[in-house]
C-alpha cells in the first residue's frame, strides 16, 4: 500500500462525492414514487464504491483483499436477502390480542357515519 497519493485523484473523488451528495439531496425533493428508495440506494453505493476504491485505496490493493472485500459485500447481501424473505414470508400471529368489551355503564362505541348525541 502506497502513502502517497495523487492529489488529481482525491479532488476528482472529492468533486464525484459532492456531485453525488447533491443530488441525492436534490431529489429528496422529487416525488419519485415507489423509484425513490432505488434511486437513493443507488447513489449510496455510488459514493460508497467511491470511498472505498479511492479513499481508502482499494485500487491499489493486492487480489486477496479484493476478494476479501467481495467476500464481505456477498455475504452481507445474503443476510439482508434473508431478512427481506423472512419479513415477506411471515403469517400474522397464531393469538391476537384479546378485545375489550365495553362495561355495561359506558356508552357502546358509536358507528362510523352516525352522529353521537
Amino acid at each position: 500500500m502506497s502513502s502517497f497519493t495523487v492529489p488529481r485523484t482525491v479532488s476528482r473523488t472529492a468533486v464525484a462525492l459532492f456531485v453525488l451528495w447533491a443530488a441525492s439531496f436534490a431529489l429528496s425533493y422529487a416525488h419519485l414514487g415507489a423509484a425513490s428508495l432505488l434511486v437513493a440506494l443507488a447513489i449510496a453505493a455510488a459514493k460508497a464504491a467511491l470511498v472505498v476504491m479511492f479513499f481508502m485505496e482499494l485500487v491499489s490493493e493486492s487480489l486477496s483483499m479484493k476478494l476479501t472485500l467481495a467476500a464481505a459485500g456477498g455475504l452481507l447481501a445474503i443476510l439482508v436477502g434473508l431478512m427481506a424473505a423472512d419479513v415477506a414470508t411471515r403469517e400474522p400471529p397464531p393469538l391476537l390480542p384479546p378485545t375489550r368489551e365495553p362495561a355495561a355503564h359506558e356508552p357502546a362505541p358509536a358507528e362510523p357515519g352516525v352522529p353521537s348525541r
